[in-house]
């Protein structure tokens, strides 16, 4: 009797499903692997889009790879497809157009959506977040006719948009709710230290305001702020974290939290049925990191076609780099943990540490050392012997 070719079915074409795809068909050369995107577009750089803001150009240049990759290694596209329905009892997975699409093996990899509280007025003309191509080129239209905008959300993504609205020329606010900006990667402290850099950029930038409606009578004017202020602004644009899209497990037994849980092999609790990328959620929730993705897509390819593997949490690591300032940040970042530190007018580096063990660190206006950072902090090296020779964070890096 002739061998039954695999099916492998991926559910999103963002890195986690591209990688999976990638390694199922390195393992498997005769495998059918299929992948199905609501999108129409090949897979593409997502964390780029911010910066692509201020630039004109075509969507094949945000592609990771062209058409001709996907049919040399075999890899079928159905593109502009959502998945209805997933049916784990008889395995397969039904289309909006109830078409039946069976596997044996099926990645569910269909990300994460951007998260946009209930505030009053966020259905106005020029209120948008960016989390896709078509957002993207949406943005950019609408851009066409603004003179200032404001961004709601001072994380990592924020900041990036709010420096690329910059460069096309904009006025541009940022809104954060929090005490001090990037809350994720940084100290109160060093967070000051960031903001007063990009604001000799030319960033507006208000922390600790509460954002309270939209302004505007069908199209958006600016923010109102629960304290009185109102902030300006022709386009709003929210960039206030993301929510994974579980509703795909809907009707299924898929075990659901925050992301689809899922073990170290990145399977969730269906037999055959995996999970990665910021749908996938292993402790507290998705990361939402493109590395993360990468690593778990690879990670679930693998255990698909029997290559048995595990999953080990990396620390989060994430690099900011606008207008000639550079901000690296990696690991545990807590007040709490005890500090050593390196500041002058242009640079300032902490790191952080529990038990004189390194457990985080931030390199703040350089950051040509993050490499070395980054090594340490994953090793969790001990610095006990150079905090108490009582050298500073330059020189502890600088020993390296």
């Amino acid at each position: 009797m002739e061998k039954k070719e695999n099916i492998y079915v991926i559910i999103g074409n963002g890195i986690a499903g591209l990688t999976a795809a990638a390694e199922i068909r390195k393992a498997d050369e005769t495998a059918i692997v299929k992948i199905i995107s609501q999108e129409n577009y090949l897979t593409y750089y997502r964390v780029k889009l911010s910066h692509y803001i201020s630039k004109d150009f075509e969507p094949k240049e945000l592609f990771i790879h062209d058409e001709n990759w996907y049919k040399e290694r075999e890899i079928e596209l159905i593109l502009g497809k959502k998945v209805k329905r997933i049916d784990a009892e008889n395995m397969h997975v039904v289309l909006v157009d109830d078409k039946e699409v069976p596997y044996d093996k099926l990645l569910i990899a269909n990300g994460s959506s951007a998260f946009v509280p209930p505030v009053k007025g966020k259905e106005k003309a020029g209120v948008y977040a960016l989390r896709s191509l078509k957002d993207l080129m949406k943005i950019q239209d609408y851009l066409k006719d603004c003179i200032e905008v404001a961004i709601i959300g001072g994380g990592l993504l924020g900041m990036e948009a709010a420096w690329a609205l910059k460069e096309r020329g904009l006025n541009v606010h940022v809104i954060e709710f929090s005490p001090y900006l990037l809350p994720r990667q940084l100290d109160e402290e060093l967070a000051t230290f960031v903001k007063e850099k990009l604001e000799e950029k030319g960033l507006n930038i208000h922390i600790g305001a509460a954002t309270q409606e939209i302004i505007g009578n069908t199209k958006a004017t600016g923010v109102g702020i629960k304290d009185g202020r109102i902030i300006n602004g022709e386009m709003i644009l929210f960039s206030t974290g993301i929510r994974p899209n579980i509703n795909i497990a809907n009707d299924t037994k898929i075990k659901v939290d925050k992301g689809i849980l899922v073990d170290e092999a990145m399977e969730t609790s269906i037999p055959n049925i995996y999970a990665a990328g910021d749908i996938a959620q292993i402790s507290d929730g998705a990361m939402g990191l493109w590395s993360v993705a990468m690593d778990q897509g690879k990670v679930a390819g693998m255990n698909m076609v029997g290559n048995k593997t595990s999953y080990k949490p990396v620390q989060p690591a994430t690099l900011l780099s606008i207008g000639g300032f550079s901000l690296f940040s990696m690991g545990v970042i807590d007040k709490e943990k005890e500090t050593i530190a390196f500041k002058n007018k242009e640079v300032f580096h902490k790191l952080f540490t529990e038990k004189g063990k390194l457990v985080g660190g931030v390199l703040a206006g350089d950051t040509k050392k993050m490499v070395k950072l980054k090594r340490a902090v994953a090793d969790q090296i001990d610095l006990q012997d150079m905090m108490d020779k009582g050298l500073d964070a330059l020189e502890i890096i600088n020993e390296w």
